[in-house]
């Protein structure tokens, strides 16, 4: 590598999840006997046989007490067994499964941790597995965040106490907060958000989303992302779709009026690593909802028409949030701005965020960036030569 330190070792979720323990498998790809990993653990990916063994995995058959889920009291609606997940057949849009999906992601990064230690007892992690099931989940970030004093937008109720859609608009009424984002709760990117407003008055209602729904009558309905913002004024659709976030856990919070370039609402991912704020990409959407991936523009932070105090402020929140997160060394961070009073909010936590192509800092890219603040925290070790890396390549 051009830092000077061995290529990683690479060890695919795939392997993981056809049971082969975790030191085994580094040892087929490579790492020296008598070596302890620095282990950093990648998002599984648009891998549909990693998302399905996921499911699988968090189906009631391997109930093993569920130690890194947060709020692992809720059930999963229609849970599937085992050789029903296994059965499943790629659908690309179509929401599969979610709350099932990240039962088994937790179920897996628990087993990775046990794994990890019994074979190393002093390795390291990159993001601690229990940090990352946490960052992931996003009523438990928010929770962690506020209690930490990191500023984050208001709840509008415990996730327990939002059922369906009739309750989440008397929250909203009775709390006078009439304009609210409801995001799947372990959703990634704009899956499972619906920006959701309603007049006190009238009751009319409007939902802005990514989200569809086919409804059938003697079966379950089928939900898909069409990655595609649109706006719904149908009462019966959107009880349709906020009953399905209920159902698999819903994080619900004030909608802040973000700040804005020509009339369009915008965000900034910052990228925090090992103390340090690098990177960063403002998002500016044609909606309420700016992830890149619905074609909202990118534009860096001295294009995007904050103020020098509304970076400054954004870049601070971000490094509180990681000060949250001691034992996990970086994170991708959606920072959005209130344009009416300045304050810089925490709205999303990526664990694996640092994927921000054509984008440098200090004329690094976020990986080369990442392993120099590696290197000058002392992180690497004399004796340290070699990592692992959990990913869906081999």
């Amino acid at each position: 590598m051009s830092a000077g330190l061995p290529e990683p070792i690479i060890v695919s979720y795939e392997q993981l999840l056809a049971g082969i323990p975790l030191h085994a498998a580094a040892e087929r790809a490579g790492l020296p006997t008598g070596i302890t990993p620095f282990i950093r653990l990648d998002a599984p990916g648009e891998h549909f046989g990693v998302e399905r063994a996921l499911i699988a995995l968090g189906s009631p058959q391997h109930d093993d007490g569920d130690a890194l889920l947060p709020l692992r009291e809720r059930r999963d609606p229609y849970r599937l067994s085992e050789q029903a997940a296994l059965s499943l057949e790629e659908q690309p849009i179509r929401l599969m499964h979610p709350s099932q999906w990240f039962r088994g992601f937790c179920r897996l990064l628990d087993r990775i941790r046990k794994e990890a230690a019994e074979a190393w007892p002093q390795v390291r992690f990159w993001h601690d597995p229990a940090d990352i099931a946490t960052m992931f989940d996003k009523r438990a970030c928010h929770r962690r965040l506020g209690a930490a004093g990191v500023k984050v937008p208001a709840l509008l109720a415990e996730t327990e106490t939002l059922t369906g859609y009739e309750a989440v608009r008397e929250a909203m009424l009775n709390k006078r907060m009439h304009r609210v984002f409801l995001k799947l709760a372990f959703g990634s990117g704009a899956s499972g958000i619906i920006a959701y407003q309603i007049n006190p008055r009238t009751g009319a209602e409007i939902a802005t989303t990514t989200m569809g729904a086919e409804v059938y009558v003697q079966r379950p309905g089928i939900f898909y992302n069409s990655k595609k913002v649109r706006s719904l004024t149908d009462s019966e659709q959107i009880r349709t779709l906020i009953g399905y976030l209920c159902g698999h856990g819903v994080h619900a919070e004030r909608w802040i009026p973000k700040a804005s370039l020509n009339g369009r609402p915008l965000d900034l991912r910052q990228l925090v690593a090992f103390g340090e704020a690098g990177h960063a990409v403002v998002r500016i959407g044609e909606s309420p909802i700016t992830n890149l991936h619905l074609r909202s523009r990118r534009v860096s932070p001295a294009e995007s028409g904050l103020s020098h105090e509304a970076l400054t402020a954004a870049k601070n929140e971000a490094l509180a949030v990681m000060r949250a997160f001691p034992a996990s060394s970086s994170a991708g961070i959606d920072v959005l701005t209130d344009r009416n009073t300045g304050q810089a909010y925490i709205a999303d936590v990526n664990p694996f965020g640092d994927l921000l192509r054509r984008v440098l800092h200090d004329g690094l890219d976020p990986y080369a960036w990442e392993m120099k603040r590696w290197m000058e925290v002392g992180a690497v070790e004399d004796d340290m030569t070699g990592s692992l890396q959990g990913g869906t390549q081999a």
